[in-house]
């Protein structure tokens, strides 16, 4: 049994408790007052004293959380930062004169849809935007060239890059506008930035790997450019990286850039198209295995990865007073803790840069050490004894931290396109899928209630419990479930040093399915916890869809309209997957209590009472349903049918 059921209140009696308590004493204690209606004085003197006592129980009862607080900080557990979501963004160019450098860092901002201060987001490394816009896309099966610049263009209109069946030669061409002939100078940039967007649809829910790379299929693609000159061919460009794993799944791709400048370059037509600059990607060996063709729902030229974090420099915290245990605060909070650089200035001393440590029990007397609470932005110093004391007079200079994160950055695909960075040349930012991974501060009562699996894991995912309770924490996870030895290549099979963590996202609609970049984003939050010889996948559970079919006997006088809803909206809770545990039975016996247990209805003829599974009706002979270990059940289109009970 749980600890916590067995702590008992201090006293647990309440206002009315003690005022009849004190009431009923009256006879005993003044047998000459008789008059107890509320009007009388005396009275209203005992509900003051009841109404005190209960405050004052109220503070009592408080003692053993204080209590259970302070051991939680004794052994050093402080309520979980804020996480910050992450997305990726495309810059398009304002026209065909080159634009400047998107330094990392940049700002691009978002509005929550429910108000509030904007979500700001920064870029995660430099960008050279392509000038010349992405006019067309072609797909050459080996056959003949396919127009796909449509399918390209509009989100959920999925194509295959290198035709149904890939072959040797198979290519996707990418067509750029030529630039203006009077400006002379490089076309592309050194390096030409690319994301590779799968259909949303086919990837959510879909096991992702953490830790290591997809595996590539055994595939040789070749990026090309034309060249201008009496031979015309294709010159080879440097792969520089492939996130995409060749186009099957998610990621970037980096290029190197023509070295050419414009008039070295030729626009050509291709496939009846205006005069292009043509990029390709080509099929120059292998074959993908049988019915692995890479599906892609776009491409998208100029993208860069951005967190929801905000860049601080040069903050000054506050003046050293020469005394032990000084603490100062960060005008910002939370702060990202591996951000933070701290240096100590002035006072006649040398400027020093002092190190963040978890803790300053093993610091030594002349140790520049400081720590961190990242939630409350606080920086507390040594006593002298432990942590070296900054010398009086002395400024606390914060040269650079980062803070944000929050459910707020957690933004829809379109939403992020207001740049607070100046940038030259750009005409407009977005982001084509949605931000994911952000996730608010944690609650004392919920550092309560996690501290023991906490205390449990110690931050190291060694056993299954320990890796579901940190995939809980992670940003947009609403619960977790850990299966140990467990490959989802290989179902059914265990496959030692595996584990398949299943997660359920916190919001979204019925059933809950988390995208790819929710899946990423706790592969990534895994990474800092899991051991290097463990194989960590990260999946979305297995849906089994419960309907039900009743017809319901309500009263009389009820409207049928709202009891079927009101059913309706009982059974969707029940079978809420946030509500129940994997793999747990569900009992038709139970749906059925369900039903009765909503105001007006009176009763439920079991032989209109069915049950439809994944499609399939299931007897009626009452036996659990059997759910697999990795499965929840979820609320699927139920079929009421409402009549009044008949009169007397």
């Amino acid at each position: 049994m749980p600890l916590e059921a067995e702590i008992p209140k201090l006293d647990d009696r309440t206002f009315e408790q003690i005022f009849r308590e004190a009431r009923l004493r009256i006879p005993r204690y003044a047998p000459e007052w008789t008059d107890f209606n509320e009007s009388d004085p005396g009275i209203t003197l005992l509900q003051l004293g009841a109404w005190l006592t209960e405050s004052t129980l109220y503070r009592l009862n408080r003692v053993p959380e204080r209590n259970y607080l302070k051991f939680l900080q004794l052994l050093g557990l402080e309520l979980r930062p804020a996480l910050p979501a992450e997305v990726q963004l495309v810059f398009t160019p304002a026209g065909k004169v080159a634009p400047g450098l998107v330094p990392a860092g940049s700002r691009v901002a978002g509005q929550p849809s429910g108000g509030g201060d904007p979500a700001i987001f920064e870029t995660a490394a430099d960008l050279q935007p392509v000038a010349m816009p992405l006019t067309d896309v072609l797909v050459f099966d080996g056959g003949g060239f396919r127009p796909v610049t449509p399918l390209n263009d509009e989100p959920g209109t999925s194509f295959r890059p290198l035709g149904w069946v890939p072959q040797p030669a198979s290519a996707l061409y990418l067509g750029f506008e030529p630039p203006d002939p009077t400006r002379p100078g490089r076309v592309f940039p050194r390096e030409i930035r690319l994301h590779c967007f799968l259909p949303a649809a086919a990837t959510a829910g879909e096991p992702v790997a953490c830790g290591t790379p997809p595996p590539a299929p055994p595939v040789d693609l070749v990026w090309e450019y034309k060249r201008t000159g009496a031979s015309k061919t294709w010159r080879r460009l440097n792969l520089l990286a492939d996130d995409s794993a060749a186009f099957t799944q998610d990621g970037a791709i980096q290029i190197a850039g023509p070295a050419e400048t414009s008039d070295q370059l030729e626009p050509f037509p291709l496939s009846n198209t205006e005069p292009r600059f043509w990029l390709r990607c080509r099929l120059r060996s292998g074959a993908y295995p049988a019915g692995a063709a890479p599906e892609i729902d776009f491409v998208r030229v100029n993208a860069v990865r951005a967190v929801n974090l905000a860049t601080v420099f040069e903050e000054v915290l506050g003046s050293a007073d020469g005394l032990p245990g000084l603490t100062l605060t960060t005008r910002f909070k939370p702060v990202e803790a591996e951000s933070l650089e701290l240096w100590v200035e002035g006072a006649d001393v040398e400027d020093e840069r002092w190190l963040r440590v978890d803790d300053l029990l093993a610091s030594g007397p002349d140790d520049p050490h400081f720590t961190l609470n990242a939630t409350a932005g606080e920086v507390a110093f040594g006593d002298g004894t432990h942590g070296r004391i900054p010398p009086a007079g002395a400024d606390v200079v914060a040269r650079r931290y980062r803070w944000g994160g929050g459910t707020a950055g957690n933004l829809p695909a379109d939403a992020i396109a207001t740049p607070m960075t100046p940038l030259v040349g750009i005409d407009s930012v977005t982001n084509p899928r949605a931000a994911a991974g952000g996730r608010v501060e944690q609650t004392v009562d919920e550092l309560k209630l996690q501290a023991p699996a906490r205390l449990r894991h110690r931050s190291r995912a060694i056993s299954a419990a320990d890796f579901a309770a940190i995939a809980g924490d992670a940003g947009g996870v609403g619960r977790a479930h850990a299966i140990a030895l467990a490959h989802p290549d290989h179902p059914g099979v265990e496959v030692p040093g595996a584990v398949t963590v299943i997660v359920v996202p916190d919001r979204g609609d019925s059933p809950r399915v988390p995208s790819a970049e929710l899946l990423r984003s706790v592969c990534r939050y895994l990474e800092d916890f899991r051991l290097l010889t463990t194989e960590v996948y990260v999946r979305g559970p297995v849906y089994v869809s419960v309907s039900v079919a009743a017809r319901l006997i309500v009263r009389r006088y009820a409207a049928l309209d709202k009891v079927m809803r009101d059913v309706t909206a009982r059974l969707d809770e029940y079978l809420d997957p946030l509500a129940r545990g994997f793999g747990e039975d569900l009992y038709p016996t139970r749906l059925i209590d369900v039903i009765l247990n909503v105001p007006d209805v009176v009763a439920v003829p079991l032989e209109s009472f069915q049950l439809t599974v994944d499609g399939q009706p299931l007897p009626r002979d009452g036996r659990e349903i059997s759910i697999a270990p990795s499965s929840l059940v979820h609320s699927g289109e139920h079929q009421l049918v409402a009549e009044r009970e008949e009169d007397d």
